[in-house]
């Protein structure tokens, strides 16, 4: 487990934790049998705020029923309010206090739900809440987002959206970036949102950001075949490549952060419970403070 290294850190996760579907396809990996694990996970690792993807809303009741906690701000995707996907954040109410919060679309229309963006395969969405951290005083921004995986404009065009909103809405305040992305470290839309020239402010990475080197794996997706994408990962030192070519051994689920932020430690989670896992993205982290806190 990771530890706090400093008393007023606060811990930040992204959680990609698979649609919730209940259907033989999914066998042994169906959410009834995960549940409990995403949310032992995230209480053991203490996280303060959770940027979840793929969360449906009957995912979101189990997890708050397991999590007293906790509170949680999003809309589904389909028509925002309850259908679809979920960008849901939670957040431990003994530590946060949300202020405002928004979704929006990423499309051509941003505000009108259940619009495709562009090349999408499936519509997208980012939430955001403005918090107040108790323990500091400090108010920031967790922004979640969830990215197509198909449409190569559509995450393009997707990312210089969110640095758009980010810009609109930050007023120099600490902002965090969670979101299955995917896309790799070498991708175009990685390059937007880490790249200088991007005509916004440019985001960090918390992996690099990180005053230490990071924890557990380099890759966040395994398809619940952990072991066998670590041993094509490194058979005869070649990179095992995904459907599209991508290098596995790059996340694609990623926080990143803005000057505001100071990030102390980064790591991947790869726990598991008897050979099962809770997902099929392993959870990021990050143990961040406020540069006002410096």
């Amino acid at each position: 487990m990771m530890l706090h290294n400093e008393n007023q850190s606060l811990r930040c996760m992204s959680f990609n934790i698979r649609y919730g579907s209940d259907n033989t396809e999914d066998g042994e990996q169906r959410w009834s049998r995960r549940a409990d694990m995403v949310a032992s996970m995230i209480r053991f690792h203490r996280a303060d705020t959770v940027g979840m993807q793929e969360a449906l809303r009957h995912q979101i009741a189990d997890l708050e029923r397991m999590l007293h906690d906790f509170g949680w701000v999003g809309k589904g995707r389909e028509d925002g309010a309850d259908a679809g996907e979920y960008c849901v954040v939670f957040y431990r109410k003994s530590r946060l206090e949300p202020l405002e919060n928004g979704t929006f679309w990423l499309s051509e229309t941003p505000e009108v739900p259940g619009r495709l963006g562009w090349d999408a395969a499936c519509p997208r969405i980012a939430t955001w809440v403005r918090f107040e951290d108790k323990l500091t005083g400090t108010r920031f921004i967790h922004f979640n987002t969830h990215f197509d995986h198909v449409g190569t404009v559509a995450m393009e065009q997707s990312a210089l959206l969110l640095l758009n909103r980010i810009e609109k809405l930050e007023e120099r305040c600490p902002v965090i970036v969670t979101g299955d992305f995917n896309c790799s470290e070498s991708s175009v839309p990685y390059g937007i949102l880490t790249g200088a020239g991007n005509g916004f402010g440019a985001l960090r990475d918390a992996r690099y950001a990180a005053q230490h080197p990071h924890f557990g794996p380099s890759f966040t997706f395994h398809g619940f075949q952990l072991q066998r994408l670590i041993e094509c990962l490194y058979r005869d030192g070649e990179c095992f490549k995904g459907d599209n070519g991508e290098d596995l051994d790059s996340p694609i689920d990623y926080i990143f952060v803005n000057e505001q932020v100071r990030v102390l430690q980064y790591g991947v989670l790869a726990d598991q419970q008897n050979g099962r896992f809770p997902s099929d993205h392993m959870p990021v982290v990050a143990d961040i403070l406020w540069n006002e806190q410096l």
